[in-house]
């Protein structure tokens, strides 16, 4: 995993966190498995208020009272140099269905229209694989996922909708995700889950985390 793997930068985040990031362009693969292998681990040791994933960083928080920053640094710097030795996250795989196009996807013709593909062949493309969820954000639940087919990249709307409604399946260059709460959004939509991505009264109020597999299931 390492061999493809930039050489990552650590450094303090604040007075209270620490940042590693391995600064590569667009997706990377290697950098996202390191990324969760690395939450596993830290979320394993104690001293750390939270742990947060990027597509290829991660930051570690903690109380300055608890845990001096240059231990911290230190943490990370020797995980870093060890990501190759670190347990794969243990994923769980979760089944989304989706209505794909219609109401539920006001965006699926412009899809269609880059990729010159049918309404069925778009829902093809997507459902087809096996996503891995790589974060969370920007807002409670919001999912994203690792990239879609080639033939679906599109780019976002130059305008962002004001309302995008809750469990709406959009894409956004290469990207795929899932709108945990209704809000501004300038992905283009292509389907809606009436499963509930964020939900305050549930515990876990997630139904997703990174690390997790994930796989979309039409509903024909």
């Amino acid at each position: 995993m390492s061999q493809s793997l930039p050489t990552p930068k650590i450094q303090p985040y604040g007075d209270a966190a620490v940042l590693l990031s391995y600064g590569v362009e667009g997706f990377s693969d290697a950098a996202s498995q390191a990324v969760l292998s690395l939450s596993q681990h830290f979320k394993a040791q104690s001293g750390w208020t939270d742990i947060v994933c990027g597509y290829d960083s991660i930051m570690g928080t903690f109380d300055p009272q608890v845990m001096r920053l240059g231990a911290a640094v230190n943490r990370f710097q020797l995980a870093a140099q060890s990501v190759d030795t670190l347990d794969s996250i243990a994923a769980v795989t979760v089944d989304i269905p989706v209505h794909y196009g219609s109401e539920h996807g006001p965006d699926m013709n412009a899809i269609m229209d880059a990729s010159g593909l049918s309404e069925a062949g778009v829902i093809d493309a997507h459902a087809a694989q096996t996503y891995r969820v790589c974060m969370m954000g920007f807002v409670p639940g919001f999912t994203f996922l690792s990239p879609a087919p080639k033939a679906l990249h599109h780019p976002r709307h130059d305008t962002p909708r004001l309302s995008v409604p809750a469990g709406s399946i959009g894409i956004a260059g290469w990207q795929t995700g899932i709108y945990g709460l209704s809000s501004p959004g300038g992905w283009q939509i292509i389907g809606r889950t009436e499963a509930s991505i964020f939900d305050i009264n549930r515990s876990p109020i997630f139904l997703l985390k990174a690390g997790d597999n994930l796989r979309f299931v039409p509903q024909r």
